[in-house]
């Protein structure tokens, strides 16, 4: 028998720019994929299975299309070998999905096109743009994309636990609809968090309870339950005992009967000092001090107006009409009461009502401005002559729509051009100007001209805030991010008498500098119960400097623009709400030409732009609100974890064969050894390679039964599918190396 206890603590601004190019003509040679249409009769929820090993990605793309129903275009750069697992067959949703985690491996990316169709773009090259590399660790390590199914698990605490261990060449998308998980990356790393994913999937026969002390301390409770465990002695076998100090609480595990046990033993011993005096020391634990008092006091009155207080009144009225009184100290956040001991019973037993812990909102937001112009760099030019002739005396017309400055004679692309075309005719047409630095006339040939030209827009994406919170139901916080500035106030006042004055008094002037914050002020008020939605209000308050319409900052002071959003969001647990609103408009004002052809009198005016254009500003609000538990609730998902660890440590001491074949199945596990090698026996009948492996946790005996020598994830995923038609629940799982 082994049984422990142990103390222990639990556990910039950015600017992004993306450009967006229009493009006028090109050529790009594309694989149109046609999806077949589903058949009607065929339910929403169709399932098929997905299991390539090395596969080109095109065979994916065109297998997902022809199953989904989609149309999707991709160019002949869109190549590379993939791998896709799956021990059971997948929904349509699924399916897209794999499909999107295995294109990022290759460095491409899954884009909606036109309504049904879907396109196939290529991620950027850069560093911090493209998250996976496109070579594996070693030539034996190749890239796969799994599904991973659990049965229990949140999937989102698993994903919150798997991805401090993942690296930078695993991604994980988790997938709420089924409580999956999609993971892409080399199929080493990927099963060896496979294996982490099933043991914390897994259901522990042993139950984890945990109680947060109200009366008693824990560091004194310990000594008690150790001496509590040696007593019932045979009884406590497979107990184990955790405390916690920072939440003053007492985790343990072991048998239902163990268990109960413990629990009513914790019970009896936490419990206030017995005293027969008037007056008693009530400990607060969650709420605060005095608005646990004021309850208190409305209880035992008939005028309260608290919903919560009249309910409790309701349900019990032992307090109405009692006789006490309560004083509080904040210090240490007590309750000094003075009754009756039937009172005082009374009072400690609404406190612990009372006194529930409050539910903790993680917050996430991103605020950030969104400028965008009105105008489109896609323009044309061209010239019409109206006459023939070798002097200036004769007519010509030049009809132009461009915001590309000098885009009607436009010889070469400009530095804002992506797209440039142009055909030219001579006319046999020149105008001879005025003469030039050198002392020679200005020679201008007019040619029938096309031009063609296409240029950037950019939209420039600012975060202005993006915290991350973890608030109180109910309590409100407030975020400033700016900067505070001076603002000269000029007070004027009467002084003395003053006969050289026309007023007859003089007059006196004071300045006095105030300061403003300029910035963005955030304020946050998270209200949420048990269950249901989270209430989330966000006042927004958006300050900047602008110029003054009321004449020169010298002479009237800054001038500043004050702008306020009031958003109330309703929001699921780990929802997220997408707010946006127009903010602003900047015009932007400014005149372009070609170099020094714009500076002929009168004939430059042909080969400038007078450019206008119009930038909107948007604010976009992102908001995710998701429920916390509480303290020691936290502490015990630790210790399930660290379970779950130990438990799979356990588990890996069978050797792979050899390099070429480190995996294997584990179909089942036993408690007996002679079940277990008849198990493995018939296996091995029907020509798989099998061995038992005998482990232990808590004491207790395991026996796991293995298929062996399977060179690849895909080929162990496809004896695991054929395992599970057979009715097992088999594991793909990677074996040690023998060294």
């Amino acid at each position: 028998m082994s049984n422990s206890i142990t103390s222990h603590q639990s556990p910039k601004i950015g600017t992004m720019r993306i450009a967006f190019r229009t493009v006028i003509t090109s050529i790009l040679v594309m694989v149109l994929v046609v999806a077949v249409s589903a058949s009607s009769g065929i339910a929403a929820e169709r399932t098929f299975t997905l299991l390539y090993k090395r596969s080109a990605i095109g065979q994916l793309i065109k297998r997902v299309a022809e199953e989904t129903g989609r149309t999707i275009l991709f160019a002949d750069e869109v190549r590379g070998n993939i791998a896709v697992v799956s021990q059971r067959p997948v929904t349509e949703d699924e399916a897209w999905a794999i499909l999107g985690a295995s294109l990022s491996i290759l460095g491409f990316s899954l884009l909606p096109s036109t309504v049904g169709n879907w396109r196939i773009a290529k991620v950027a090259n850069a560093v911090g743009e493209a998250p996976f590399v496109a070579e594996a660790g070693n030539e034996s390590d190749s890239f796969v994309t799994t599904l991973v199914s659990l049965e229990r698990a949140n999937i989102q605490s698993v994903v919150d636990v798997l991805e401090p261990l993942s690296g930078a060449r695993v991604t994980l998308v988790p997938y709420p609809a089924t409580n999956s998980l999609i993971a892409s990356g080399s199929e080493r790393a990927i099963a060896r968090l496979m294996s982490i994913a099933r043991e914390l999937d897994r259901v522990d026969e042993l139950t984890l309870r945990y109680r947060v002390l109200r009366y008693r301390d824990v560091r004194e409770v310990e000594a008690l339950v150790e001496a509590r465990i040696e007593s019932i002695g045979h009884a406590a076998a497979r107990l184990q005992v955790w405390s916690d100090e920072r939440t003053n609480s007492v985790l343990y595990r072991g048998l239902e009967d163990s268990v109960a046990q413990l629990a009513a033993f914790l019970d009896r011993i936490d419990q206030p000092a017995q005293d027969t005096g008037r007056i008693q020391v009530l400990r607060v634990l969650n709420r605060d001090p005095e608005e646990m008092a004021t309850l208190i006091r409305e209880l035992a009155s008939s005028s309260g107006t608290n919903s919560r207080v009249a309910q409790l009144r309701s349900s019990d009225s032992s307090l109405a009409g009692a006789d006490f009184a309560i004083a509080v100290d904040p210090a240490s956040r007590s309750l000094v009461v003075r009754a009756a001991p039937d009172v005082q019973i009374a009072i400690r037993e609404m406190l612990e009502q009372l006194d529930d812990a409050p539910q903790q909102i993680a917050v996430d937001l991103t605020i950030s401005e969104v400028r965008t112009p009105r105008s489109r760099g896609v323009g044309f030019a061209f010239t019409l002559p109206l006459g023939v002739g070798s002097n200036s005396n004769d007519l010509f017309g030049v009809l132009v729509s461009s915001p590309v400055a000098g885009a009607t004679l436009a010889q070469t692309p400009g530095p804002e051009t992506t797209i440039f075309g142009r055909v030219a005719r001579d006319t046999g047409v020149t105008l001879t100007g005025p003469d030039g630095p050198d002392g020679m006339p200005t020679v201008i040939p007019i040619e029938d001209t096309g031009v063609i030209q296409g240029t950037d827009f950019m939209i420039t994406t600012e975060v202005l805030l993006q915290p991350h919170l973890i608030v109180t139901s109910g309590e409100r916080h407030e975020i400033f991010v700016g900067t505070n500035i001076p603002v000269p106030v000029t007070e004027s006042g009467i002084g003395e008498a003053d006969l050289d004055s026309p007023l007859g008094f003089a007059v006196s002037q004071t300045i006095r500098f105030d300061r403003t914050d300029i910035g963005v002020r955030l304020g946050i008020d998270a209200n949420a119960g048990r269950e249901g939605r989270i209430r989330l209000d966000l006042d927004l308050e958006l300050s900047s400097l602008v110029p003054s319409l009321a004449g020169s900052i010298e002479t009237v002071g800054p001038s500043f623009l004050d702008e306020a959003l009031t958003v109330t969001a309703r929001l699921e647990h780990g929802e997220t709400a997408i707010i946006g609103m127009n903010r602003q408009s900047r015009e932007v004002e400014a005149r372009q030409g070609v170099p020094w052809l714009s500076d002929i009198p009168f004939l430059g005016w042909f080969f400038t732009a007078n450019l206008h254009s119009v930038e909107d500003v948007k604010l976009v609000i992102a908001a995710r609100a998701r429920r916390l538990s509480s303290p020691a609730a936290l502490v015990a998902d630790t210790i399930r974890r660290r379970l779950a660890f130990q438990r799979r440590n356990a588990r890996g001491g069978v050797l792979a064969s050899s390099d070429e074949s480190p995996f294997a199945v584990r179909v089942t596990t036993r408690r007996r050894r002679d079940d277990a090698d008849a198990i493995a026996e018939g296996l091995k009948m029907s020509g798989h390679h099998t061995t038992v492996h005998s482990w232990s946790t808590a004491e207790e005996e395991f026996f796991d039964v293995y298929v062996l020598s399977l060179e690849s994830m895909v080929d162990a995923a496809d004896v695991a599918r054929a395992l599970m038609q057979d009715g097992w629940d088999p594991d793909v799982v990677l074996l040690s190396a023998d060294s």
